[in-house]
């Protein structure tokens, strides 16, 4: 059926409310002041969720979720990737999580809690869910009230989270997988899907009412695999960073039509790209990034790209991290404040890699973009006396 209500595993307890901004591995509050990401519980080893207040300079330890096994209160397991946000009230903080013994029991857990007020934290559990791990690395797709997630190639689970109704649509007449993203604004669905035409791709805003598709752009090249793109919350501007041996390139696309491109030198490193997002003036993307920095050692960063012959801006933020895949960038996502005046980003995802980061590199890293020189406060991240890897 094209539009069922399903009984997936769900425990439903409270409610969730109003919407969420746009996610990333750090999550500014409605009003800049503070800043979510994630960071890691000194006496457990788990992962949590942190506040860092940019008033008073401090950081707390919000939330690190750890289950244990039946009967064995020390046999702890815990996730390893955590998404965490805001809601627009600014009161409350949402979670969401793979759930533990995600082999025998796949799901996905969200946690809702009081930031400044005295309520019961709240959670439910979604099962269904294509790929629990690829709906962690990109922002949850949230639009009002209601969360929606890819559930398999052609399906789109939607949860209501005042009522608890779960629905699912088949997209029957999709050529080929739809990947459903959120509006900047918290107001919005968008997706993605393969177009006619071979290695093309087709962009579009879904109604989040009746999952209508209706296609803004068809693009020449598969958008999914470039490392990063961003847009606007009218769905007018579209824009892509793709890398080809060591040579990377912008492309911008306004109104279905492309507008602008250009070559990025990297002076002979080939450099990948986490997220992207647009700045706040439409006339630049900003990036995270990673290049290789020797033989046997890596950089991060943060850069500006402007849409114009302008020289791009950037930051170096990790100066010497090892060696890892491209896709480790992909653990290196910035947020940005809603003035668009600062960015933050953690580095406490590289150091679960089996070949982890320093301790000093381990850090939420605050930069001000206000200036052109980009001043950077480093706010450490205190790491467990023990702490496996688990990212290979």
């Amino acid at each position: 059926m094209s539009n069922s209500k399903r009984n997936a595993a769900l425990a439903f307890v409270g409610l969730l409310a109003l919407s969420i901004y746009i996610l990333a591995c750090t999550s500014f509050s409605p009003d800049d002041t503070k800043v979510l990401y994630p960071a890691f519980d000194t006496s457990s080893g788990t992962t949590g969720m942190a506040v860092y207040n940019r008033q008073t300079r401090s950081s707390e330890l919000l939330f690190a979720p750890a289950t244990y096994a039946a009967g064995d209160t020390n046999a702890q397991e815990s996730p390893c990737l955590l998404r965490g946000g805001w809601l627009a009230n600014g009161h409350e903080i949402v979670v969401a999580y793979a759930s533990p013994n995600e082999e025998q029991n796949p799901g996905m857990v969200v946690a809702v809690m009081p930031w400044d007020m005295r309520k019961p934290v709240r959670t439910f559990r979604l099962a269904g869910i294509k790929d629990v791990g690829e709906s962690l690395v990109t922002p949850l797709c949230i639009s009002g009230q209601r969360l929606f997630l890819q559930a398999s190639n052609h399906t789109v689970l939607r949860l209501d989270l005042l009522s608890g109704e779960l629905v699912a649509h088949e997209c029957a007449d999709a050529k080929g997988d739809v990947a459903v993203y959120p509006s900047p604004d918290g107001t919005g669905v968008f997706y993605l899907e393969a177009a006619e035409g071979e290695g093309k791709t087709l962009f579009g805003r879904m109604n989040p009412k009746d999952f209508s598709r209706t296609p803004l752009m068809v693009l020449s090249n598969q958008l999914r695999e470039s490392e990063a793109f961003a847009y606007d919350k009218d769905g007018k501007v579209l824009v892509w960073l793709s890398v080809d041996e060591q040579k990377a390139s912008l492309q911008v696309w306004r109104e279905g039509k492309a507008a602008f491109s250009r070559e990025l030198d990297l002076h002979g490193h080939k450099r990948t790209f986490g997220n992207a997002i647009l700045a706040p003036d439409g006339r630049a993307v900003r990036a995270s990034f990673q290049q290789p920095n020797g033989t046997n050692a890596t950089s991060y960063g943060l850069m500006e790209i402007p849409f114009s012959d302008a020289p791009p801006r950037e930051v170096i933020l990790i100066k010497e991290a090892p060696s890892h895949d491209a896709d480790s960038v992909k653990y290196f996502e910035f947020g940005m404040s809603h003035d668009g005046k600062a960015a933050a980003v953690a580095s406490t995802y590289l150091a679960l890699f089996e070949k982890p980061i320093s301790p000093a590199d381990c850090a939420l890293f605050l930069v001000d973009l206000s200036e052109p020189e980009w001043k950077v406060t480093k706010v450490p991240i205190p790491m467990p006396a023990k702490l496996a890897p688990v990212i290979k």
